[in-house]
């Protein structure tokens, strides 16, 4: 009966630890958009840069193209700060998510030590009851001579 109920909370645990390591390969999957995001728009910026020095040393630039420049890149900029943000939001959610599977590993596996031992101990119970058994017939046999 009780090796019944661990098997079962041992099953559940391994499933729990399976759920745990599929949201820990998602969550680890979004933080690389994420970063790739960033990196996308870190490099827009800096092509952005670029193209307006290139600018500011060939010609003159009127008004309306530098303020053409600086609104984009006040966007930019603003748009980096917030993809560094949802970044920095993706690794707290993975290192939580690592930590939970780990939490779950860990108690899947006192699970497994505890069905173990019940094993082992149902397993000695046995022997020790062939054991009278046998004791008990050979007792039997040297009395009956």
């Amino acid at each position: 009966m009780k090796k019944d109920r661990i098997k079962k909370v041992l099953d559940l645990k391994g499933f729990t630890k399976e759920q745990m390591e599929i949201a820990v390969k998602n969550s680890k999957e979004a933080l690389e958009i994420e970063t790739a995001e960033l990196d996308c728009t870190v490099s827009i910026f800096d092509r952005t840069v670029a193209e307006f020095n290139g600018k500011q040393g060939s010609a003159l630039v009127d008004a309306q193209e530098l303020d053409y420049f600086y609104n984009y890149f006040a966007y930019l900029n603003r748009r980096i700060e917030q993809q560094k943000q949802t970044v920095t939001e993706k690794i707290t959610e993975v290192e939580l998510k690592q930590k939970a599977l780990m939490n779950a590993h860990w108690e899947k596996r006192l699970c497994e030590i505890l069905y173990e031992k019940i094993l082992d101990e149902k397993a000695r119970d046995t022997l020790k009851i062939e054991q009278k058994e046998a004791d008990f017939k050979f007792i039997s046999r040297g009395s009956r001579r």
